[in-house]
C-alpha cells in the first residue's frame, strides 16, 4: 500500500511539473498558443474613449442610433427637444415661446421598450400618465418624426454635426462684383469718433500663447459669408487677453484639452464689411459698427473652441461656430451629455481665467474690463 502511494505521489509531482513547464512554454515560444485577435479600429477608439472618461470624467459619446434622433421636433403649435442624458433619452418641452434656448422647459424621462419605441412618464402632482412615444427614420437612419400619443411631430434639422443633416450655415452667395463694391464701401467708411475713445490695447500675436491652436475662420472662405474678411491668417489679441488665454490653456491641459482660437482682434473696417454683407433679415447677427461696434474691435474678445491634446483633433462641440440656432446658446440643455460637458468645460475654464462669457454664443468671451477700450481700425497686414 505504501509503495502504491509512493508511485501515486511521484506521478502527481511529475504531472504538475509538466503542466507548469507547458504553461511557461506557451508564454515564451512564439506561435505555440493561438494569438489573440487584433482589436478593430472601432474597439481601440472605444477603449481610448473609456480611458479618457475614467481619467477626466468625460461622458462617452452616445451610440449613433441615439445621436441620429436627438434634436428639435415641432408640430401642433409646439416645440420640444429630444436629448441624451447619462445614457438615457429625455424630452424637454418648451411651454413658453420666449424660452429661446429651452433652458426653462419641462423635462420628461423616456423609458425604452424596444428600438425607437419609448414610454414618456408624466410624473408629478396631478399627473401620472404613461404616453407611448415612437420615432420614424429616413433611409439614412436620421429621425424625421416623433409620434407622442396620437400626435406626430416633424424633425427640424438645426445645423451641422453628428445626427444633423444640414450643412454648415452659409448666407446667400454674393457675386464677385457685389463683394468688390462692398469692400470699397467699407474701405471708404469712417469710424465714428465715439468708438475711438478709450484706452488702446497693446496687440500681441496670438501664436505666442504656448499650445494655442489657431484657425482663423474669417481669413478663408470657410465661414458664413463664403468670402474672406481678413487679408492675413494671423490673429492678434490684447496683452491682457493673451495672459488670460495662457491661464485658460493651463487649466484645460489638466483635462486633456487645449484651446482653438477661431477669431480675435477684428479691425473696425472688417466689422463694417461684415455688417454690409449681411442680408436685411440677418443684420441682427452683428452689432451695428456705426452705433456700437464689436468687442472684437478692441482686441479683448475671442472666439474659441476645444481640441484634444492626445490627437490634436478639434473636439466635436454642441454645434458649429456661427450656427444661428438654439444650440448656440451657452445654457442650451439639448444635445448629448458629452457635448454639454465639453461646452461647459470650455466656459468654466475661460471664466476662471478672467474672461466673461455671453449667453448668445458659447464660443464668445471678452476679458473682464474690455469695454473701456477703444475700437481699433488697424489693418491686420500692418500688424505683421
Amino acid at each position: 500500500m505504501a509503495e502504491e502511494q509512493k508511485r501515486y505521489n511521484s506521478v502527481t509531482v511529475k504531472g504538475a511539473v509538466l503542466l507548469i513547464g507547458l504553461f511557461f512554454y506557451t508564454l515564451f515560444v512564439p506561435g505555440f498558443a493561438q494569438a489573440a485577435p487584433k482589436p478593430s479600429k472601432e474597439e481601440l477608439l472605444k477603449q481610448e474613449e473609456t480611458e479618457a472618461a475614467n481619467r477626466y470624467g468625460l461622458p462617452p459619446a452616445p451610440p449613433k442610433d441615439i445621436q441620429y434622433i436627438v434634436g428639435l421636433y415641432y408640430g401642433n403649435g409646439e416645440n420640444f427637444l429630444i436629448r441624451e442624458n447619462d445614457g438615457r433619452l429625455e424630452l424637454i418641452y418648451r411651454y413658453s415661446p420666449a424660452d429661446g434656448n429651452f433652458s426653462r422647459g419641462n423635462i420628461f424621462p423616456l423609458t425604452k421598450e424596444r428600438f425607437d419605441s419609448y414610454i414618456l412618464y408624466e410624473a408629478g402632482p396631478g399627473r401620472g400618465a404613461e404616453v407611448p412615444l415612437t420615432f420614424e427614420r429616413d433611409e439614412d437612419g436620421y429621425g424625421i418624426t416623433c409620434k407622442v400619443g396620437g400626435v406626430r411631430y416633424t424633425r427640424f434639422f438645426l445645423g451641422y454635426g453628428t445626427g444633423e443633416r444640414q450643412r454648415l450655415f452659409r448666407l446667400p452667395a454674393i457675386s464677385e462684383e457685389s463683394w468688390e463694391n462692398l469692400q470699397k464701401t467699407a474701405e471708404n467708411a469712417v469710424e465714428p469718433l465715439l468708438l475711438t475713445a478709450g484706452k488702446e490695447a497693446v496687440l500681441e500675436d496670438a501664436s505666442t500663447v504656448a499650445g494655442l491652436k489657431i484657425r482663423s475662420v474669417y481669413a478663408t472662405e470657410a465661414n458664413l459669408f463664403g468670402r474672406p474678411l481678413y487679408e492675413s491668417p494671423k490673429l492678434f489679441v490684447s496683452k491682457e487677453a493673451a495672459a488670460a488665454l495662457k491661464r485658460a490653456q493651463a487649466l484645460l491641459e489638466k483635462e486633456g484639452y487645449g484651446l482653438v482660437l477661431l477669431d480675435a482682434y477684428r479691425p473696425w473696417r472688417a466689422s463694417k464689411l461684415a455688417h454690409l454683407a449681411l442680408p436685411a433679415g440677418n443684420k441682427g447677427m452683428l452689432e451695428d459698427p456705426d452705433l456700437k461696434g464689436s468687442s472684437h474691435n478692441t482686441g479683448n474678445a475671442v472666439d474659441v473652441s476645444l481640441c484634444e491634446l492626445a490627437t490634436g483633433a478639434e473636439a466635436e462641440m454642441i454645434c458649429a461656430f456661427d450656427e444661428p440656432s438654439p444650440r448656440q446658446y451657452s445654457h442650451y440643455p439639448g444635445g448629448s451629455s458629452r457635448a454639454r460637458y465639453l461646452r461647459d468645460l470650455l466656459r468654466s475654464s475661460m471664466l476662471a481665467a478672467g474672461f466673461r462669457g455671453i449667453e448668445m454664443e458659447w464660443w464668445h468671451f471678452v476679458i473682464e474690463d474690455g469695454e473701456e477700450y477703444a475700437h481699433l481700425n488697424i489693418p491686420l497686414r500692418d500688424l505683421q
